[in-house]
């Protein structure tokens, strides 16, 4: 998302700096022409040379608003005691559970020093409006969106694919889909099965715990860890469902870019997703944990293939007609003009 917002940025005339607190990744390649890139290579939450390269970056450059994504609202706080005329906006997206978050204290102990908040969903805005010290009028919901080259859908007719674009962490629990992806084979569909497992590997222990499900349950055949992937469009049109399995989101971007790719889709009730598709008109929804359910409905995808294109073209025109991002380009120009005095 950060790219995302820094793109369409570019794009409305604004000069953009992106900075990544670790490293660049393959979401690199996406960065518009224009926009200078940095990398702190930060090891770790008190690693004073990097925050030094970030102090010197914001000076430097003359960085009058700081966007911080998640956890990142730290260093921009940390910045601001440096140099008290910088605007910090926190983006939260991290997922509805908030109050299990282990920072939650110091998240409210710096909000003081927060000029404004972007939450992606209305749990979320509703949370910073109670819990933190930011003038109600700049907490505001603001949809992600996506920025996707969309491809026409060319999946390989000998199989059913199944695509989960989603960061391998426990938040995003793709045991239950691989276990519905065990039901899912008991069946003995006429189409080979495959599933690609598209996101980051960071997190190894549970990365570690997926492989060895897979293994448990037979399924190293079917089921693809891919990692990272650069290019999205193309995997997305080489599938025939999309599936998000999380048991806590905001609003998933990976959800959307399934919408622009004209996936039928299967996610879990969580954040926003069951208001993305239309509460079950353009998209299936179950509960979290029910593999049992996430295999039901992926055999009705596959048994119902003309129906499931509708029922993916309809989330495409909500996707576009909600989530784009000429509402989110709107919505931040005023803030900014808020944050900034010239409202």
């Amino acid at each position: 998302m950060c790219v995302n917002i820094s793109n369409i940025l570019k794009i409305n005339g604004y000069d953009v700096i992106l900075c990544s607190t670790r490293d660049g990744g393959p979401l690199e390649k996406t960065i518009s022409p224009g926009i200078k890139f940095y990398v702190l290579h930060k090891m770790h939450c008190f690693d004073f040379p990097a925050f030094t390269k970030l102090l010197r970056l914001v000076g430097e450059n003359g960085i009058k608003v700081i966007h911080a994504h998640s956890s990142s609202v730290f260093w921009a706080i940390a910045v601001k005691y440096r140099l008290p005329e910088v605007k910090v906006i926190w983006h939260d997206h991290l997922g509805i559970k908030i109050e299990y978050r282990k920072k939650i204290f110091f998240y409210k102990l710096i909000s003081k020093k927060i000029d404004a908040i972007i939450a992606v969903n209305n749990d979320l805005a509703d949370w910073s409006r109670r819990n933190m010290k930011v003038p109600q009028g700049n907490v505001l919901m603001i949809n992600n969106f996506p920025l996707l080259n969309v491809m026409e859908r060319n999946p390989n007719p000998e199989y059913f694919t199944i695509v989960c674009l989603a960061n391998l962490r426990p938040q995003k629990d793709h045991g239950t889909l691989i276990k519905a992806i065990a039901l899912l084979v008991k069946k003995r569909l006429q189409k080979k099965i495959k599933v690609v497992l598209a996101g980051s590997v960071d997190h190894s222990e549970y990365t570690g715990k997926i492989k060895s499900l897979i293994s448990e349950l037979g399924l190293r055949d079917i089921i693809e860890i891919r990692g990272s992937v650069e290019d999205t469009a193309s995997l997305l049109a080489s599938a025939n469902c999309g599936v998000l399995t999380s048991v806590s989101e905001g609003l998933p971007i990976a959800l959307l870019e399934y919408g622009m790719a004209r996936l039928p889709v299967i996610v879990t009730d969580v954040g926003e997703c069951a208001k993305v598709v239309g509460h079950g008109d353009y998209g299936h929804i179950v509960q979290t944990g029910d593999s049992e359910g996430i295999a039901n409905e992926l055999l009705w995808v596959y048994n119902n293939k003309d129906e499931a294109c509708r029922l993916g073209q309809s989330l495409r025109e909500n996707v576009m007609g909600n989530y784009g991002p000429n509402q989110f380009i709107n919505s931040y120009q005023s803030l900014l003009k808020r944050i900034s005095g010239n409202d």
